[in-house]
C-alpha cells in the first residue's frame, strides 16, 4: 500500500502564518477520534506545542523593534516550532497509514488533523530520440555534433561507428532506405554528455564515421537518433 505523506509547507509561511496555522491543527486534533485511545498520544503533545508557539508570538512582537538579538531570538523560536510541528507532522502520519491497513482512508484522518496531504510525484516518461543531429569537421581529426535538445533528458549517449563494409541486409543503422544502402552494425559508445552539443576529437583524418545519438533518463534510454555519416578532415 502507498503512504500518503503530510505536507505542512511551513517553509512558505511567516512566523505569523505558522501561529495561524497552528491554530487549525490544535482545535482540529482536540477531541479527534483518530488520534485518541488505543493510538498512542501524540508526542510532542498539544499543549507542549501550544507553550512554544505562546513563546513565538511574544517573540515576534519583540522582534518588531528591528533589535538584532530579539530578531534571532525570535528566528530561534520558528526553528523549535518547526521542528516539533514536523514531529506532530510524523506522527498523524504515521497513525493515518497504520488506520489505512486496517481498511481506514489516510488522507481523510491527516486532513481531519488540518494538515495537507503531499501531492504525488510525477515520474518522468523515457525520453523520446534525439532530432535534427547535425554533424561537421571542419578541425582535422574532429566531428562537431549538435542536435535539439530533448525533455526529461539528463544525459547524451554518442555512440560511433566506422564499420562501412556491412552492406542492406545487415542489421543496423541505414543511412537511406534503399536495399544498397550502407549498414553500420559495429556501434560503440565514445562519449556522454550533458548537453546537446559535443565535439569528438582524436578520429582518423579521411574516415568516415557514422554517429548516433541516445536520451537518457531515469526512466530509461530511449531509441537511438537517426544515424550521420561525416567525413573528417
Amino acid at each position: 500500500m502507498k503512504t500518503i505523506r503530510v505536507s505542512l509547507g511551513l517553509s512558505r509561511l511567516t512566523p505569523s502564518k505558522r501561529i495561524s496555522k497552528w491554530g487549525i491543527i490544535k482545535t482540529d486534533m482536540t477531541g479527534n477520534s483518530n488520534f485518541s485511545s488505543p493510538n498512542p498520544l501524540p508526542n510532542p503533545s498539544l499543549s507542549f506545542i501550544d507553550t512554544q508557539v505562546i513563546i513565538l508570538g511574544n517573540d515576534i512582537s519583540a522582534a518588531e523593534s528591528g533589535d538584532h538579538s530579539k530578531v534571532s531570538a525570535m528566528n530561534a523560536q520558528v526553528e523549535k516550532v518547526d521542528m516539533l510541528l514536523n514531529q506532530l507532522g510524523n506522527y498523524v502520519e504515521q497513525t493515518a497509514n497504520a488506520a489505512a491497513l486496517l481498511g481506514g482512508d489516510a488522507e481523510s484522518i491527516i486532513r481531519s488533523a488540518g494538515m495537507d496531504v503531499e501531492a504525488p510525484r510525477t515520474k518522468a516518461p523515457v525520453p523520446n530520440a534525439p532530432t535534427d543531429v547535425k554533424g561537421v569537421s571542419t578541425v582535422e581529426g574532429d566531428i562537431a555534433l549538435s542536435w535539439k535538445n530533448v525533455k526529461y533528458a539528463r544525459a547524451f549517449i554518442v555512440e560511433i561507428s566506422s564499420d562501412l563494409s556491412a552492406t542492406g541486409g545487415a542489421t543496423g543503422s541505414t543511412t537511406t532506405n534503399t536495399s544498397t544502402a550502407r549498414v553500420y552494425v559495429d556501434w560503440e559508445i565514445t562519449d556522454v554528455c550533458h548537453k546537446p552539443k559535443i565535439t569528438l576529437s582524436g578520429l582518423v583524418s579521411g574516415t568516415k564515421y557514422a554517429v548516433r545519438i541516445i536520451s537518457s533518463g531515469t526512466a530509461g534510454k530511449s531509441a537511438p537518433s537517426a544515424t550521420v555519416v561525416v567525413k573528417v578532415l
